[in-house]
């Protein structure tokens, strides 16, 4: 198990085995195996997460049919040491479900660089949308943002991808809007774990200079300064 445990299951909705499959899926996605890493016992996993062996065996059966888990008869289940990469052409399908699989399965990293690639089109929107009841709900999702900073992890997290959804739901564009809620849970999963795990760069003024180009409707200022705070973060976990 790495240093800093994923924050604590959410089972939601579905069959028992969609539930433990998707929580299973989680775990790998934020580490709690690492690649190579025995998973604890049968017994000890359906504990874990409230239900029955047989639903726990099916949902193994069905992400070691996917690559991501191995089992070994007499030694026990294992995280796939070369689990497969999400499929690229499933980002373009209009189809939640779907979506949230393939983000669930992606590492961090690439969430990140997809979020970046359509958070950089949204502050330029945003910057040539924005009214002014805009300007001021995003001011005050930025004073919360920077309020939380330091403090509660939680509270950061959801004060920091609030600012970001403020951004797009300025530029007018549904899909993109959807597209972001997609990112938004899995991501403030790994956000928070990271935070607890160490102090996250801070960027107070990248996160100001974009509310500054989007108010003044400065669209390669606002994209300039999404940039750079993605950057930041993108290189932080590849060095995790």
């Amino acid at each position: 198990m790495t240093a800093a445990d994923p924050p604590t299951r959410r089972l939601g909705h579905g069959s028992v085995v969609q539930r433990v499959e998707n929580a299973l899926r989680d775990d790998l996605a934020y580490g709690r195996w690492q690649p190579g890493e025995r998973l604890p016992s049968e017994a000890a996993l359906a504990r874990d997460l409230g239900v029955g062996r047989s639903s726990l065996r099916e949902a193994i059966g069905v992400l070691s049919r996917e690559g991501l888990l191995v089992v070994r008869q007499g030694s026990g289940t294992f995280a796939a040491e070369d689990p497969p990469r999400p499929e690229v052409p499933g980002l373009t399908r209009d189809d939640h479900a779907h979506t949230s699989q393939l983000v669930r399965r992606a590492r961090i990293v690439e969430v990140y660089q997809v979020r970046r690639a359509l958070e950089v089109e949204a502050a330029r929107l945003a910057a040539e949308n924005a009214g002014p009841d805009d300007v001021l709900a995003l001011k005050a999702a930025l004073e919360r943002r920077q309020r939380s900073v330091g403090g509660d992890t939680a509270a950061f997290v959801e004060a920091d991808t609030e600012f970001h959804r403020c951004v797009v739901a300025i530029t007018g564009n549904s899909l993109l809007l959807a597209l972001f809620d997609q990112f938004r849970e899995p991501l403030g999963h790994a956000l928070a774990a990271l935070v607890d795990q160490e102090p996250l760069p801070d960027t107070a003024d990248e996160h100001a200079a974009l509310f500054d180009a989007i108010s003044a409707g400065d669209p390669a200022a606002a994209a300039a300064a999404t940039i750079e705070n993605f950057d930041v973060i993108i290189e932080l976990f590849r060095s995790t």
